[in-house]
């Protein structure tokens, strides 16, 4: 099988890591921005190893990313 590549691209990414500790569960994430996802940050959960692209109006959204970067529903007010 050959591959072939459509796309390649550096940038330099501003990363944030947060440790989150609420009164019973903890979250590692990191936040990623780059230019290369439209305007949206790339949200990863370190436990699940699951990835969402976030812009702020995505956030009132909690259907799309809480159960995809592993928040408990007790949790989802604080976030």
């Amino acid at each position: 099988m050959k591959l072939d590549i459509i796309s390649e691209m550096s940038a330099q990414q501003l990363m944030h890591y947060f440790c989150l500790i609420s009164n019973n569960h903890r979250y590692d994430l990191t936040i990623g921005y780059s230019e290369h996802f439209f305007g949206k940050a790339m949200v990863t959960s370190i436990q699940t190893g699951n990835m969402v692209l976030l812009c702020q109006e995505d956030t009132f959204a909690v259907d799309h990313w809480a159960e995809k970067l592993g928040i408990q529903k007790e949790d989802i007010p604080e976030f």
